[in-house]
């Protein structure tokens, strides 16, 4: 009996400061969890673009479907490769199956799924504190730290944080490595879990959380050189694990351009150049925006005073720890490396180490400086015995003399009706409280326990002042999401059209910014990314092509073309034409040329001497067809994501032609027997038949994937194996 109760104990002793952590984040986060009236999801990148490929992808699980193409943007893009839409990583797996609400992803769901992107980042900070023999209440404040400060908690691109919140696991299995505690499963759980986080979507966090783990790895080789087992191990399921990520996003990289902010797109091959990196890099005077609400550049490293504070005090008082020191180095490599052209040290990386040069915005490597000074954090709580010495009463001066200094210059702003920023009076008085706090703590006027409530107070008295603190109205009549609900008369009039032939539009991005396609479902030439492959990309601006790629109507205020029709008026008051020229769907040719260079396409496609409806022209050696003057046909019957069908009726031997994007991946057959699938004209595919009646259907089997995600299972099963066996 006793000892059931000792093991019922001990399992509530084990989880209530993870159930605390919990309920702490559910009351920071009240605007979204506990409230109808804010949400996360109104700003531009997230109304226009993440949260209409969310919907493509919940609609695409609740038909049976796992989406790997998307067809309705720019006449179809890999959705994997372009990897920002997180399509691969597990977690969000869970998002898309939740239940739709009339075929619409639920914005409650949406919020708590951010939320818990949040807790789950402050759980793993918790696990690396206790892991690391800190106390539960440290432990508690680091993880507080973490998921509602700096990067984590004022980035809100879910791509970016979920990427971030594996960096305590990673980092939790390497130390274990490091000391011994079964070394060879726990580098492969380092590695897996690094290689997890690249599935997050974004790249560029993944990156500089493997930039922090080369040094870590070089500081513990040059002690021990037979841990170069380990790194192998480690390097090993870091590729297994990321593969079904990484190398459906390789194939896509090579083969398109990404606008990164410079003059030109740039493509694989291309260096992002340095001035990139320049104008997105932290700047020294964000270092003042570490406790000063507001004041930053391109990425916010608030934490504020509290976490400053103990986070100097861990270091100072853990000094002769190792692991505090390599965390030390840690923030203090984050800072200097997100500096960008103001420190060298991210010059020479840029310029040496491979792959740097694609994370093109410095600033955000801030988080590798907040996720180190969180553990910090976490040995400045434990330290007592900083407190009692005189550095700790140096502190609490100085931060009443910044309190007094900020209080005065926000009173002076206030006196000459100087607009400010009113969070920063809550600088001077949480300065204060904190110099209250040490100051009573060292005279033992409060216990120990006490003091780390009272921190944890005022802790959560700054955090709450910039996490949460700018979340819009719902409802707000200027908001982008508002954009999104404006246009739904015009979306049910082209399904209407969809009934008699297959739709595509196009539209002014001025007068209808948003992801279109990928929100109501109808196939869209254009669209809001970051990258489009570089076929489409090569022809996009020809007006021949875009009626090749059957764009059969026009969503504008005003037509583009005086042959356009007007056919529907929007309550928006956007209206709708159709384009008289559109090509169909699909087509037969019977003549095919061979060209050298994708130089040639748009010097032939604007010739006059070339009729696409006759004639296609593809790189490399051409498939004899036969030229004959019967009647065809050649009728789309099946157009889904990952699947097409046609019907056919060709006289002689010819080409026919699907007016979607050529990417590889695609496989053809012909009445059920394999078939190659040409890049027509350089951008559309086509698939030979003979003459009589074909069924002809496309698949996209991207092999990229496949053999990417039979990697990544392999890399999560052995991880699991070798969890699992004593080693």
């Amino acid at each position: 009996m006793h000892a059931a109760e000792d093991q019922i104990s001990r399992g509530v002793a084990r989880f209530k400061w993870p159930a605390l952590l919990l309920a702490i984040y559910i009351c920071c986060f009240w605007k979204l969890a506990l409230s109808d009236q804010y949400t996360w999801l109104d700003a531009p990148d997230y109304a226009y673009q993440v949260l209409p490929w969310y919907q493509f992808q919940a609609g695409e699980w609740h038909r049976g479907h796992f989406p790997l193409w998307d067809p309705y943007l720019w006449g179809g893009q890999p959705l994997v490769g372009q990897a920002q839409p997180g399509a691969v990583y597990p977690l969000n797996w869970l998002l898309f199956l939740a239940p739709l609400r009339n075929g619409w992803i639920r914005q409650s769901y949406l919020h708590w799924y951010f939320v818990l992107i949040h807790f789950q980042g402050a759980l793993f900070c918790y696990w690396l504190c206790r892991d690391l023999r800190r106390s539960p209440p440290a432990a508690l404040l680091a993880a507080v730290a973490f998921g509602l400060g700096g990067f984590v908690g004022t980035n809100n691109w879910p791509a970016m944080l979920n990427g971030a919140v594996w960096a305590p696991v990673i980092l939790l299995f390497f130390l274990r490595a490091m000391r011994g505690e079964r070394p060879v499963s726990s580098a492969a759980l380092s590695g897996a879990a690094l290689g997890i986080a690249f599935l997050s979507g974004h790249h560029q966090i993944p990156i500089y959380i493997a930039l922090a783990m080369a040094g870590a790895w070089i500081y513990y080789l040059l002690q021990d050189r037979k841990r170069l087992r380990l790194l192998l191990i480690f390097g090993l399921f870091l590729a297994l694990t990321s593969a079904v990520q990484t190398l459906p996003a390789y194939e896509y990289g090579r083969l398109s351009l990404r606008w990164v902010g410079a003059e030109n797109a740039v493509g694989w091959r291309d260096r992002v150049p340095y001035s990139v990196h320049q104008q997105f890099g932290f700047y020294p005077e964000s270092i003042l925006g570490t406790f000063i609400p507001g004041l930053f550049r391109n990425s916010d490293p608030f934490v504020g005073l509290v976490a400053l504070t103990m986070g100097l005090f861990g270091i100072a008082g853990a000094w002769r720890d190792r692991t505090a020191r390599l965390f030390g180095a840690i923030a203090l490599g984050g800072l200097l490396f997100s500096l960008g052209h103001n420190s060298v040290f991210h010059g020479v990386l840029y310029a040496v180490v491979p792959m740097v040069e694609k994370a093109r915005s410095p600033s955000m490597a801030s988080f590798i400086f907040h996720f180190g000074l969180c553990v910090l954090i976490a040995y400045g709580i434990d330290g007592s015995e900083v407190i009692k010495t005189a550095f700790s009463k140096w502190t609490a001066r100085g931060l009443a003399a910044l309190s007094a200094v900020v209080a005065t210059v926000f009173w002076g702003f206030l006196a000459t009706k100087t607009a400010i920023d009113d969070r920063i009076g809550m600088v001077a008085l949480c300065g204060l409280l904190l110099a209250a706090i040490l100051i009573a703590w060292r005279k033992d006027s409060l216990s120990p326990g006490a003091a780390r409530a009272l921190l944890g107070v005022v802790m959560l008295l700054e955090l709450g002042n910039v996490t949460t603190y700018s979340y819009p109205r719902s409802g707000n009549p200027n908001s982008p999401l508002k954009k999104l609900t404006e246009h739904y008369d015009i979306a049910g009039f082209l399904q209407d059209q969809s009934a008699s032939g297959p739709v595509r539009v196009e539209i002014e991005s001025n007068d209808l910014p948003y992801n279109f396609g990928d929100w109501y479902g109808i196939e869209h030439f254009g669209g809001y990314l970051a990258s489009l492959t570089e076929n489409v990309n090569g022809v996009q601006g020809t007006a021949k092509a875009r009626r090749m790629f059957a764009v059969n109507y026009l969503i504008a205020s005003k037509p583009y073309a005086p042959d356009q029709v007007e056919v529907f008026s929007g309550r928006s008051g956007l209206k709708v034409y159709r384009n008289p020229g559109a090509y169909p769907r699909t087509w037969i040719v019977h003549e095919a040329v061979s060209i050298t260079g994708n130089d040639q396409v748009g010097r032939l496609l604007d010739s006059a001497a070339f009729d696409p409806r006759r004639q296609t022209f593809l790189k490399g050696q051409a498939p004899n067809l036969e030229k004959c003057a019967q009647p065809e046909t050649a009728t789309l019957r099946t157009h889904l994501s990952n699947r097409i069908v046609i019907e056919a009726n060709l006289s002689c031997r010819g080409m026919v032609i699907d007016s979607d994007t050529f990417f590889p991946g695609w496989e053809a057959s012909v009445d059920g027997k394999p078939a190659a699938v040409y890049e027509a004209y350089g951008f559309l595919r086509g698939v030979v038949a003979e003459a009589g009646r074909h069924r002809i259907e496309l698949r996209y089997r991207p092999k990229s994937v496949y053999q990417g995600a039979v990697l990544t299972a392999l890399g999560l099963l052995g991880t699991c194996l070798l969890a699992a066996l004593k080693w």
